[in-house]
């Protein structure tokens, strides 16, 4: 009988290239920030501003299929985006608006470098 030779391992998994930082829920069809949110984006523009990152992104997920899903997703990504600008983020901020299902949010994700 032939030894079998084992199977090759598989490639390692590289490292995400960036993880969510703050995941801010909202109401539904809401474009307001709460008080929690507000200092949540406070806490994470003071870090974002201390690690001079280069590019942060934003994806913010609004749930239901009507017209108006997209505008309200696409305002929300604004507002957050506006807001890191007032507290002195410099960093490059690109927005995604994503019509999906997991709740009304949005979420902020940084490198992991």
């Amino acid at each position: 009988m032939a030894a079998v030779a084992p199977a090759p391992s598989p490639p390692p998994v590289p490292p995400a290239r960036s993880g969510v930082a703050v995941t801010l829920a909202f109401a539904a069809r809401s474009t307001e920030l709460s008080d929690a949110a507000k200092a949540e984006l406070d806490r994470l523009a003071k870090d974002l501003t201390d690690r001079a990152l280069r590019q942060v992104e934003l994806r913010s997920v609004a749930e239901n299929g009507d017209p108006d899903s997209r505008k309200i997703s696409l305002a929300r990504a604004l507002i957050v985006r506006n807001y890191l600008i007032d507290k002195g983020v410099r960093s490059r901020i690109e927005i995604a608006s994503i019509v999906g299902d997991g709740g009304e949010r949005v979420e902020i994700l940084v490198p992991s470098t």
